[in-house]
């Protein structure tokens, strides 16, 4: 039996992640750290194997409270402000949650012996153009910087990329759309994305917490898709072609996101047994698993992993619908 905190547990992951590690044993136990009471009493409030706890990361003393109160083992990281162009105009607003909200979950998890601590982070915060990727890219280095200065608790953080049918999830809203006669809207044809389902986040977070030995940074090695290709896959599930209006970039978008950066390609190693890669902190204290093989492949940029195969995508698409019900 394994205690786990897991911050943000009323969201699409934090939800997926307790519905498998329940799954993979009834007996391990589960403390939700939400603001959000009503998701809260609505998910979860019938079931005795988790311990709810109304509380906000922007709080140091409630998160440090709760975790000298319930000793949990093992604390995910999932609560953040994710809505790229609404922080692009509440910068304040992200720095409080995805910062200093990040940097108190640290501080609490080290100084209640917690063993490991992760963070989710996300593709955005590779090579950020954007203040929620910058946000992330920051709370990623407190992270290592807290696993530098802890002969403790593991702090280590994972990058995913776009989940399918998590909340705001642009292809099932499409779909709600066009099922309502609708035009859809693109911001460009020439954007792509890294795309994978709910249960490979899941499987991709509960991987970086088997596997962290201190301060990295995972990385899924998942394929990526243009809009062409991802209109195509919408239009065979739609039943006819698909209309659309271009509307642009909003703020703070790209076109290619970027999951592993060139420059971090030298400290980057391949997980054994499992579809992850590790980049490793280039300043450190740990002594790491030698016996793990190098990466010598290219830097993960959407742009030079995209599959154009629409039957693949739809598959994926479909598979991802089937999680999120």
């Amino acid at each position: 039996m394994t205690r786990y905190l897991i911050t943000g547990g009323t969201g699409s992951l934090g939800k997926a992640l307790i519905e498998k590690l329940l799954a993979l044993n009834p007996q391990n136990e589960i403390i939700v750290f939400s603001r959000d009471e009503g998701k809260q009493a609505l998910s979860f409030g019938n079931n005795p194997a988790i311990i709810r706890v109304i509380g906000d990361i922007r709080d140091f003393q409630k998160l440090n409270v709760t975790m000298k109160r319930h000793k949990p083992q093992m604390v995910i990281h999932t609560a953040a402000l994710k809505r790229i162009d609404d922080m692009e105009f509440h910068p304040d607003e992200c720095v409080k949650t995805n910062i200093t909200g990040s940097e108190n979950v640290a501080h609490a998890a080290l100084l209640n012996g917690v063993e490991k601590c992760i963070l989710i982070s996300t593709d955005k915060a590779c090579q950020p153009v954007n203040v929620y990727g910058s946000s992330k890219f920051i709370a990623e280095r407190c992270f290592t910087n807290y696993d530098y200065h802890s002969e403790t608790t593991i702090f280590a953080s994972v990058r995913y990329g776009n989940v399918i049918a998590s909340r705001g999830s642009f292809i099932p809203l499409w779909l709600s759309l066009l099922a309502d006669g609708q035009k859809i809207k693109v911001t460009s044809t020439d954007m792509s994305r890294f795309l994978f389902t709910l249960e490979d986040a899941v499987d991709t977070v509960l991987g970086a917490l088997e596997n962290a030995q201190g301060g990295e940074v995972f990385i899924p090695q998942i394929c990526s898709y243009d809009m062409n290709t991802i209109i195509a896959a919408v239009a065979q599930m739609h039943g006819s072609p698909v209309e659309y209006d271009l509307i642009g970039l909003r703020p703070g978008e790209k076109l290619h996101e970027d999951m592993l950066a060139a420059t971090e390609l030298p400290f980057t190693y391949k997980v054994p047994d499992i579809n992850l890669l590790s980049v490793r902190p280039q300043y450190t204290k740990r002594l790491f698993r030698a016996e793990w093989e190098g990466y010598n492949g290219p830097e993960f940029n959407s742009a030079l992993h995209m599959s154009d195969n629409v039957e693949e995508l739809v598959q994926l698409i479909q598979r991802g619908l089937e999680d999120a019900n």
